[in-house]
């Protein structure tokens, strides 16, 4: 069973190691990961998971009102996956097949500076989980099979995220909503 991570902590640069940037520019900026400004970024970890069933985590270290998120599941190519986003007033599942995307889920809660965003798949189960808790859970079986992980946000000067993880399910007891921060 895999399980990556990233704290981002290394030099200012427009290149991100570990990562292959889909769209957009996306840089290190103060030990953080910050996305391009021109268009809507997609940035994809490197590594695949070993299955489909798996989880994907990272801390919004500055929130915007701007769609900013994380996703799993997804294909090589970023083309298939399921996103966790924040808008700015909401916290919002999708499904996401060759660049249609379809609501599954929300909660409304504004996204604050310091979130810890977790999307998780099992089987059809497709779980957002914020701050420890979880806010949606909903069974949805668009897409079975992706086991890469990655972030997505519009472009913003101001957005940054921190401390990526993505694990296969079962790895440091993933299953469980609360389980990643009893390692931190």
């Amino acid at each position: 069973m895999a399980i990556y991570s990233d704290d981002f902590n290394r030099a200012d640069s427009t290149t991100v190691s570990g990562w292959t940037e889909i769209t957009d520019d996306w840089s290190i900026k103060s030990n953080q990961l910050a996305p391009g400004i021109t268009t809507t970024g997609v940035i994809l970890y490197a590594s695949p998971l070993d299955t489909s069933d798996h989880y994907a985590q990272i801390t919004v270290s500055t929130a915007s009102a701007t769609s900013m998120g994380i996703f799993a599941r997804a294909d090589v190519a970023a083309t298939n996956y399921y996103l966790l986003r924040n808008n700015g007033t909401s916290w919002n599942l999708f499904s996401n097949l060759a660049g249609t995307f379809t609501s599954i889920g929300s909660y409304t809660a504004a996204a604050v500076s310091g979130d810890v965003a977790r999307i998780q798949c099992i089987g059809t189960t497709i779980k957002a989980i914020i701050n420890g808790t979880e806010r949606i859970s909903v069974t949805d079986s668009a897409i079975t099979t992706g086991l890469y992980t990655g972030v997505r946000s519009i472009q913003s000067s101001t957005t940054r995220y921190d401390n990526f993880t993505a694990a296969d399910t079962g790895t440091t007891g993933s299953a469980d909503p609360g389980a990643f921060f009893a390692f931190m």
